[in-house]
C-alpha cells in the first residue's frame, strides 16, 4: 500500500507515514484527510478511501533536524539531474562536484557541492563554474525539508503531494 503525507494543521510538511497510521489517525479524528489514492481500502462490511494527505487538526510543534549530508541525499535534492548539462541520470552514472574546487579550499558542504554527470565533472575539472563557462541550473543549498530524507522519489509516484511540497 502506499504512504502518506502528514501536514501540520498550518500546512507544513511533517513526515511520511504509513498508509495504515494515517488511517488510524482518520479513524481517531485526529486529521482530515486532504487527498486519496486511487485505491481503497476494503473491510467485510465497506470500503473506505486510501488516504494520501493527511492534515493535523491541531498544530503539534515540530523540531528539526539538519538533514544529513550523504550521497543520496545530494541526488535527492538535485532529482537525479546534472547541475550542468540538465540530463537525469542513475546514480551509477552520476559524481559529486565541488562548486568551487576543494584544491582550492572548497568544503564538502550542502552549498558547495552539487551533482553532476561524469562528463561535464571531467569537462569542468579544477575549474569553477565561471572558469570553465559552465553556468550551473540552481544554486546548492540545504534542503529544509525533513521527510526529504526518508528516501522516497518525490517525481511522479506521489503527484497529489506536490502542492503541499512546492506551494
Amino acid at each position: 500500500m502506499e504512504p502518506a503525507l502528514l501536514l501540520n494543521a498550518t500546512y507544513e510538511p511533517i513526515k511520511v507515514i504509513s498508509w495504515k497510521k494515517a488511517f488510524t489517525l482518520l479513524f481517531l479524528g485526529k486529521v482530515e484527510m486532504l487527498e486519496r489514492h486511487e485505491r481503497d481500502i476494503l473491510t467485510m462490511q465497506r470500503s473506505y478511501a486510501l488516504p494520501s494527505v493527511v492534515r493535523l487538526l491541531r498544530r503539534v510543534k515540530v523540531t528539526r533536524k539538519p538533514i544529513q549530508f550523504s550521497r543520496n541525499n545530494l541526488y535527492l535534492r538535485d532529482d537525479y539531474t546534472c547541475q550542468y548539462c540538465g540530463e537525469t541520470f542513475g546514480p551509477s552514472q552520476l559524481t559529486f562536484d565541488h562548486v568551487f574546487p576543494r584544491s582550492r579550499g572548497g568544503e564538502k558542504s550542502w552549498v558547495n557541492i552539487v551533482t553532476a554527470c561524469q562528463d561535464c565533472n571531467r569537462r569542468k575539472r579544477n575549474r569553477t563554474p565561471e572558469e570553465a563557462n559552465m553556468p550551473l541550473l540552481s544554486t546548492p543549498r540545504e534542503p529544509r525539508w525533513t521527510p526529504f530524507t526518508m528516501n522516497h522519489n518525490m517525481s511522479g509516484a506521489h503527484e497529489n503531494w506536490k502542492p503541499y511540497l512546492w506551494g
